[in-house]
This record gives C-alpha cells, structure tokens and sequence, in this order.
C-alpha cells in the first residue's frame, strides 16, 4: 500500500469522537498502564484467569514490593480486581477491552520498527 492510499484510507476511517466528559477518564486509564511494570502485569494476567502477587513478582522478576504498589495503581483505575482465598490475593483483568488498548499499542509500535 502505498502512502498517499493509506493517508486517505486512514482519513476516510470511521471516527467517534470522545464524549467530553469521557475525556478525563480516558486519560487517567492511559496514564494507569503508562508505566513499564504496569504493562507487564496486564499481559501477564490476561495469559491466565488470575494470578497471586507471588506468581507475578516470580514470573515479572520484581519485588513485592513493587508488583504490590502496581496493581494498586491498576485496581484505583478500574483495570484490575482482586480476591482473597485463605491467605492469598489473586488479580484478574476486571476490564478485559484494556487488552483491546494494548494491541492497538502493540500495533502502533510494531509499525515503527
């Protein structure tokens, strides 16, 4: 495809635009995974119906400590969710079109390479 047909393809692309007061919420949720670690959490819990804070700080390769203060970033901003079995906490995906946010960031970086 050649640049000027894409240039056209993509102005001719069916556009809704943000409702005003969906503005702010959008931004927080882009803001919420706009952190490395935060991105690594997402993908991590949506290759598995829900995941302890153990597993992921084994499989992310990051402390406790830091995995911890992620998924409360994650959880204050709707993505994620939690419960508790005996004296574990497992995550999941609360909102399972954030997945749908990173193929497009998936998508758009690819393109660069």
């Amino acid at each position: 495809m050649d640049n000027i047909y894409q240039m056209r393809y993509i102005s001719n692309m069916a556009y809704k635009k943000l409702d005003i007061k969906h503005v702010q919420k959008a931004a927080g949720v882009l803001k919420s995974i706009a952190h490395p670690v935060r991105l690594r959490i997402i993908e991590t819990l949506a290759q598995s119906k829900d995941c302890s804070v153990t597993k992921l700080c084994a499989q992310l390769k990051e402390e406790q400590a830091i995995v911890s203060k992620h998924l409360a970033n994650l959880k204050r901003a709707g993505l994620v969710e939690s419960r508790t079995d005996c004296n574990f906490r497992y995550y999941f995906i609360k909102n399972r079109n954030i997945l749908n946010i990173l193929d497009c960031i998936r998508k758009t970086c690819a393109k660069g390479e």
